[in-house]
């Protein structure tokens, strides 16, 4: 009988963390131009209104894209989630005894939300690689630029943010930025026209790039080839990994196996190395991609293009490198981004990679932040 009740519990964990993955994260309520899902390492294609959002989805928006994605009642709260224009964000939901736990890692662009919790303790996270924000039952926009730097701005409610050092919050009419190497600096910024002055601060982002291209396009440049090399590396044992293609075989066949299965304890242990591998180097790596590709448009065509980063290298020979990895880089992260799932499948619906789960290696847990 003991034996049984074991058998029993672990059976309804698992339909509950099964339940919990399953369920969407929100819906689809306005879409326009250019923007792309991608799930379990494939691209959906273009996004429509009334598609459902899952956790662990990616949303892509182009120059003209913008998504408002409805949030469901798994998350605990209500209201929108705004995917704006050039911007790159994974979704992730996580079930907690205290409440859902919803986290935005926000790899670049902008997004913005109208938010209230409806049950329980929600709570909701927006993440870049420099900074983490905490929020719950607030309207807020947050930009990140091609230099790094990050715009946090709270029309209602508050925002906590933190650094991994300082933290600062935000209450509403407030705003906030961060730029590379230095600390919080408070900024005035008038409500009634706070989504102009996104606009502004952003094409003042440009400009401050433009000040010295060369510069910085050597130092992405270098950032760049050194983490594709490490990526590639940390990538080639998880692709030839028979784990994971069982696990791509098992979910195409709607099978999610008991996390305490000894079958399952041997798998994750075995390929949890090269998973948290591939994670660390991803976690700085996808976002100078993306702000290399948010400056293609910059440099090719204008005399940047023929400047030289080093002697017979110029920035164009760069953004061309950059767009003939574009298509095999992409597919390889979105792979990972599947294997990472498939992982936390049976890892108790979701609990995340020890250290690596959702940031709390790089910014503490979520007992030290006080909302």
């Amino acid at each position: 009988m003991k034996k049984l009740a074991i058998l029993t519990i672990a059976i309804l964990a698992a339909a509950q963390s099964f339940a919990a993955a399953t369920a969407p994260f929100g819906s689809i309520d306005y879409v326009e131009g250019s923007t792309v899902v991608v799930r379990s390492g494939k691209s959906l294609g273009e996004a429509n209104i009334g598609d459902s959002v899952f956790p662990d989805d990616m949303i892509r928006t182009q120059s003209d894209g913008l998504v408002v994605i409805a949030l469901d009642k798994s998350t605990g709260m209500r209201g929108t989630l705004t995917i704006k224009p050039k911007s790159v964000a994974y979704i992730r939901l996580v079930p907690d005894a205290a409440g859902p736990r919803s986290t935005i890692d926000m790899v670049a662009g902008q997004i913005g939300s109208k938010l209230a919790k409806i049950s329980g303790n929600p709570s909701l996270q927006v993440r870049t690689d420099t900074v983490v924000m905490g929020v719950r039952g607030t309207e807020f926009s947050i930009s990140s630029s091609v230099n790094g730097s990050v715009l946090v701005v709270c029309t209602d409610g508050a925002v906590a943010c933190s650094d991994g050092g300082d933290s600062v919050s935000v209450p509403a009419g407030s705003a906030v930025e961060k730029r590379a190497g230095e600390r919080f600096k408070r900024v005035a910024v008038a409500i009634s026209s706070a989504e102009q002055f996104q606009k502004r601060w952003m094409a003042e982002e440009i400009e401050a790039f433009k000040a010295n291209p060369v510069r910085a396009l050597a130092d992405y440049e270098k950032r760049y080839t050194e983490l594709l090399s490490r990526f590639n590396e940390a990538f080639a044992p998880l692709q030839k990994s028979e784990i994971l293609s069982k696990w791509i075989r098992e979910d195409s066949a709607g099978l999610v196996p008991l996390s305490t299965d000894p079958a399952t304890l041997r798998d994750k242990k075995a390929i949890m190395k090269d998973i948290l591998a591939n994670r660390k180097v991803l976690f700085i790596f996808e976002r100078i991609y993306y702000r290399i590709v948010e400056l293609d448009p910059l440099v090719m065509g204008t005399p940047l293009e023929r400047m030289e980063l080093r002697p017979g290298y110029t920035a164009g020979d760069f953004i061309r490198e950059v767009r003939a990895d574009a298509s095999g880089l992409e597919k390889r992260v979105f792979l990972f981004r599947y294997a990472e799932k498939l992982y936390e499948m049976r890892n108790s619906g979701g609990a995340g990679l020890p250290g690596m789960g959702s940031g709390d290696d790089f910014f503490g847990s979520d007992d030290d932040w006080d909302f």
